[in-house]
């Protein structure tokens, strides 16, 4: 798939994403996120270099911080191009903006944005999900226990809400699974030549 196609299907997907008038306050809620590899890379072609969500994530566990690359004086600097889990932000059930941000239309159902994450993440993959994967998708976001599941993890690992909370718990799942979270790069030293 050429990248003006593989553009123009993430487009068409983030506008059935409404938005919700964001007041720019939000940026203590920007995390570690996961995205298609061409949105990456059209972040990158603004300049922009935004670690795979892993190594994000180990700088969260190591140093209790993380900062969005893409921030500049409290804005996303890609705010257009932004992944679709940031499109997501405040605008579905399970990501409500904390600072009221609503979209006029209402929030989507989190089986609707996570099928629009799900689609997005396939954007260019030889072998994009099926309807009956997106079906079963659904179904499982119409059960109200699963829901309220996703709600409330979400609610209660934002890394900018609790960041030892969230550290732990990524560091747990990772261990529950035998996975290792991969160290933040060390410091080079410089290294003295004999002679």
């Amino acid at each position: 798939m050429k990248r003006s196609d593989m553009d123009a299907a993430l487009d068409e997907l983030y506008a059935k994403v409404p938005q919700p008038g964001c007041k720019g306050l939000c940026v203590d809620s920007c995390g570690p996120v996961g995205m298609n590899p061409r949105e990456h890379q059209r972040i990158r072609e603004r300049g922009v270099k935004i670690p795979h969500h892993r190594d994000a994530l180990a700088q969260l566990i190591e140093t209790g911080d993380y900062s969005c690359p893409a921030l500049a004086d409290g804005q996303c600097s890609v705010y257009d191009i932004r992944p679709m889990s940031c499109h997501l932000w405040g605008a579905v059930e399970s990501m409500p903006c904390p600072y009221g941000c609503r979209p006029e239309e209402g929030l989507l159902s989190d089986a609707e944005g996570h099928t629009l994450l799900a689609r997005s993440l396939d954007v260019g993959k030889p072998d994009p999900l099926n309807a009956e994967q997106l079906g079963r998708l659904k179904q499982r976001f119409d059960d109200p226990k699963f829901r309220r599941t996703v709600r409330e993890y979400v609610q209660e690992n934002r890394p900018a809400a609790n960041p030892e909370q969230a550290v732990q718990h990524w560091a747990g799942k990772a261990a529950q699974y035998g996975i290792g979270l991969p160290a933040a790069p060390k410091a080079k030293r410089s290294c003295r030549r004999r002679g």
